[in-house]
């Protein structure tokens, strides 16, 4: 079992833009073997993408996206959705921040990147609403879902 700690008031702002988003983005569930072309299907309820690449992070699902940096053009446009997105680091996986973010990124998570879908944004701002510091969220081979528990918050 593997513990991801953001703190709260970085995560406040992933939760709100995905609550106040016109719309969500699809989520990948497939490829189409014989194409090669993703299968999305479209997400019911605000999310945040819990990812690991360039460290392990949340970020809101909403679109038009949250766009904080620009583009390698020197591009800051959300309407074409171009830059980088706001993000929360977990605790000990940013890389701009962490001096050993690959290491601790791979021991939590493992070395392959993803990218998974949780619909969990009101249940998140819920959480902050009553008073978490921190938001954790518990994974394990085959699951991840909020910790619970005092010591999580």
């Amino acid at each position: 079992m593997t513990l991801l700690t953001f703190k709260a008031a970085d995560v406040r702002r992933v939760v709100e833009h995905s609550i106040n988003a016109p719309r969500q983005s699809e989520q990948l569930v497939d490829y189409d073997r014989e194409t090669h072309k993703p299968i999305t299907a479209p997400v019911e309820a605000p999310a945040v993408l819990l990812v690991h690449d360039q460290g392990v992070y949340l970020m809101s699902n909403g679109e038009p996206r949250d766009i904080v940096d620009a583009d390698a053009t020197g591009r800051k446009d959300e309407a074409s959705n171009e830059g980088r997105s706001f993000c929360v680091y977990a605790e000990g996986c940013d890389p701009d921040a962490d001096e050993d973010w690959y290491d601790t990124a791979r021991a939590l998570v493992g070395g392959d990147d993803f990218g998974e879908t949780l619909p969990w944004a009101r249940e998140l701002k819920a959480l902050i609403d009553a008073g978490a510091k921190t938001v954790t969220l518990r994974m394990t081979e085959n699951s991840i879902e909020i910790a619970s528990d005092d010591k999580a918050h």
